[in-house]
């Protein structure tokens, strides 16, 4: 697929599109590719959009900071988290205002995330192994990195298949030319 990336005014998207549908945009992609970082670049918008953390969520649901997600995972283990990332992915999509919302490395293999998915926008990070893997070699707050470089290798082939049923692809080139949420927005609407 081929995609135009033109900086996108917001009132000119106000005017030309109209708002009056408001999908949620999901934001995907491997550990330490950058989604909470985008998605924290929209806090501020024109569009009415939340802008959300899964991982944050999941967090401060059971008490904790974000920093001390990872031990949590330890303790309870990642089918735990799992369910509890799918319960609040679930509530977070129930209600009407628009969000958009990184996801955590692994939800996209969560049970009922493809149903629940198809009747949002789905938006793939797509950042090569060795740039997440130097990003996260040494984060001690997610529990995956004890697997090791090849161990993470597999976990990325294994989940990359899924993540590029997403309906935008952005390169680390791409991550950089969307310069405004309006941009995303018109991106996704093609």
């Amino acid at each position: 697929m081929s995609y135009s990336w033109l900086p996108f005014n917001s009132d000119d998207f106000k005017s030309t599109m109209g708002l009056e549908v408001r999908v949620n945009i999901l934001v995907c992609g491997f550990m330490g590719c950058g989604k909470t970082t985008f998605v924290e670049a929209f806090q501020r918008n024109h569009l009415g959009y939340e802008a959300l953390d899964l991982d944050t969520a999941v967090a401060l649901s059971v008490g904790l900071l974000p920093s001390e997600l990872g031990e949590w995972i330890n303790k309870h283990g990642l089918e735990v988290f799992r369910h509890k990332e799918s319960l609040l992915l679930s509530e977070m999509l129930s209600t009407a205002s628009p969000k958009i919302i990184a996801l955590g490395g692994g939800t996209i293999e969560a049970p009922g995330f493809w149903d629940l998915a198809k009747k949002h926008k789905l938006v793939f990070l797509d950042v090569p192994f060795e740039t997440c893997f130097e990003r996260i070699k040494n984060d001690s707050n997610r529990p995956q990195t004890k697997l090791g470089e090849v161990g993470l290798r597999s976990l990325y082939q294994k989940r990359l298949p899924l993540y590029q049923k997403a309906d935008l692809h952005l390169s680390q080139e791409g991550i950089k030319k969307i310069v405004s949420l309006s941009s995303l927005v018109h991106n996704l609407e093609g």
